[in-house]
């Protein structure tokens, strides 16, 4: 373990500088190969070729475009005048249409900070007019953004599933149901808070109101429909059906309905580029040291180790969760996917843990992580667009955390909840 445990003290030197995390990553991998020579170095390159060069990554930077594109047009706004005809009426109605609208915008999306920036722009500034506290408003919109990588076409379980060479159909057909359970479970503590302190304005149902917003909002519900349909039936692949959302959504917003111009798309094509090259960078800075975790037998030692902990599923369900949270609180999900689902996948497949279901677990856990301090990049970017601090909107978040966390138990302890739909769609 000489080689591990000098990769490790040389990746927290590095840290310790506030070196970003793939870059010392990277140079802590290269430098321990330096230094033990196990193989012929010419393994490094084939090594980071091997990890960006795969067809199912090339979906990554469709769907963060199409996450873009839609901050700047008119889908994610339809989807909120959808959503409120639906559910505006119940106690906490804009409550609801927050987590429900976040439901669907994920089904086109894929990107919780897409999420965040439009429904952070439409919803906060609503909600505060209904008399909804705004550090409130700004809490359930930043916790219920979460979903837009845990229902299908989440960019981080594309990037799951290519890490550790799973079906990417199979992987978005398990985060179906998983992602209604948050969604469900969410608006509980919505529903209870809006009741007891008289949060929101109640507004009659109207059936007529609903088919009044379907004529301007056919095009985003549409949309899902056609991306998750075209990759379950199997017609086109996970990648392909980026490519078709991007085209979507040109067509949509560019030539129909003229709501996004061409310095939208350049704007959009630039971000997607500056993110793209980042999960690729990680990608491949991680691809030496998982070698090295491999070499020394680390996935074997820690199966092992595991297996012997007291609980069995559920022992490795509650300690595997614990691990993820305490992660994404100070670290990024596309370090955290890319570095330890490859890593932690043999303990999970040998303690009988489905690969697929593996997945969804550390997706969901990856997005909670979204979503908490002191790192996450949703609750700095909610703060940024409304101008309250970081701790207020946390503080506010505390019922929302409890549903995330007992939802992410509950993925974990149920396996049924996320192989149902792929064991019925032979995926």
């Amino acid at each position: 373990m000489s080689m591990t445990l000098t990769l490790v003290i040389i990746l927290i030197a590095l840290l310790l500088f506030s070196a970003p995390v793939s870059v010392a990553l990277g140079l802590a991998s290269v430098a321990t190969m330096l230094i033990f020579r196990p193989v012929p170095l010419e393994i490094i390159p084939q090594l980071l070729s091997n990890n960006s060069t795969s067809f199912i990554m090339v979906a990554v930077p469709l769907f963060i475009l199409a996450g873009n594109l839609m901050e700047r047009g008119t889908v994610g706004r339809n989807l909120i005048d959808f959503t409120s005809s639906i559910v505006g009426f119940t106690t906490g109605g804009l409550g609801a249409v927050n987590v429900v609208g976040s439901m669907l915008f994920g089904g086109i999306s894929g990107s919780s900070l897409a999420d965040t920036a439009v429904f952070g722009s439409i919803l906060v500034p609503r909600m505060k007019e209904q008399n909804y506290p705004e550090d409130y408003a700004a809490a359930i919109t930043t916790t219920s953004s979460c979903l837009s990588v845990i229902i299908p076409p989440s960019i981080n379980i594309v990037v799951a599933a290519a890490v550790t060479s799973q079906s990417v159909s199979g992987a978005m057909a398990g985060g179906i149901l998983p992602g209604i359970l948050v969604t469900l479970l969410m608006c509980i503590p919505n529903y209870w808070l809006s009741k007891k302190y008289g949060y929101g304005i109640k507004t009659p149902f109207s059936l007529n109101n609903v088919f009044k917003t379907l004529k301007h909002t056919w095009s985003a519900l549409l949309a899902p429909v056609i991306i998750l349909g075209s990759i379950f039936s199997g017609i086109v692949t996970p990648t392909e059906a980026a490519g078709i959302t991007v085209l979507y959504i040109l067509i949509i917003d560019y030539f129909f309905f003229k709501k996004i111009t061409v310095k939208d798309i350049w704007t959009s094509l630039y971000d997607t580029a500056r993110m793209t090259s980042c999960i690729l960078f990680i990608a491949t800075s991680s691809a030496v040291g998982s070698w090295i975790l491999a070499y020394e037998g680390i996935p074997r030692i820690l199966a092992n180790a595991l297996s012997a902990m007291p609980g069995g599923k559920a022992g490795f369900v509650l300690l595997f969760s614990v691990f993820i949270i305490a992660l994404g609180a100070v670290m990024d999900a596309g370090p955290i996917i890319i570095i330890f689902a490859p890593l932690f996948m043999p303990v999970a497949t040998a303690l009988g843990f489905h690969p697929i279901h593996y997945l969804i677990m550390i997706v969901v856990g990856t997005a909670i992580g979204l979503t908490t301090p002191p790192y996450g990049v949703c609750l700095f970017s909610m703060s940024t667009i409304t101008n309250i601090n970081i701790e207020r909107i946390a503080k506010a978040a505390l019922p929302f955390y409890i549903s995330m966390v007992l939802s992410l138990l509950l993925v974990g302890l149920l396996p049924q909840l996320t192989m149902a739909l792929p064991t019925f769609l032979g995926l």
